[in-house]
C-alpha cells in the first residue's frame, strides 16, 4: 500500500537511516552503509526508490526482512539479559558473604590469640593497674627522665 510520493530529501533521509540501522546481507557483521559490496549499493538504491514511492520505514523494513531474515542483526533476547544480570548480582552477593565470613574468622582468631597470650603469661585476664602501681610507675619514669 503505497502513499503519495515524498520529497527527495525525505526519501534520502529515510534511506540513510535504514542503511545505517540494518545489517548487510552481503557483508556479515556490517551495516548496509558500511558494506563495500556493489550489491549493498543496489540495495540502497532499492530502499531509495521505495522511499520515493512513499512507503514508510516499517513497510520497507518489513519487505527487506522477508527477503533477508538476518538484516535486522542481533535482536537481543531479554531473558538472556536479565538472566546474566541476575547471575552477576547473585555472584557478587556470594562473594561478599564469603569475604565477610573470612574476615570475621580472621578477627576471631586474632582475638583468641591475644587472649591465649594473656593466659599463657600467668594471668587469667588483663586487669587495671592499682593506684599504688601507677604511682610506682610514675616514680620510675621520673628517675629515667632525670638520668
Amino acid at each position: 500500500m503505497a502513499s503519495a510520493p515524498v520529497s527527495q530529501e525525505a526519501a534520502e533521509a529515510l534511506t540513510t537511516e535504514l542503511s545505517h540501522d540494518l545489517m548487510s546481507p552481503y557483508c556479515p557483521g556490517r551495516t548496509i552503509s558500511s558494506c563495500t559490496s556493489p550489491q549493498a549499493r543496489k540495495l540502497e538504491q532499492y530502499i531509495l526508490s521505495e522511499a520515493q514511492a512513499g512507503k514508510s520505514r516499517a513497510e520497507i523494513e518489513g519487505e527487506l526482512v522477508k527477503r533477508f531474515p538476518d538484516i535486522q542483526g542481533y535482536l537481543g533476547r531479554p531473558e538472556l539479559l536479565w538472566g546474566t544480570a541476575l547471575g552477576a548480582v547473585l555472584a557478587m552477593a556470594a562473594l561478599t558473604w564469603a569475604a565477610r565470613r573470612w574476615l570475621d574468622r580472621g578477627r576471631r582468631a586474632s582475638a583468641a590469640g591475644v587472649a591465649g597470650a594473656a593466659v599463657t603469661e600467668g594471668s587469667a585476664a588483663p586487669r587495671a593497674a592499682s593506684p599504688r602501681e601507677l604511682a610506682a610507675l610514675e616514680d620510675a619514669l621520673d628517675q629515667v627522665d632525670e638520668f
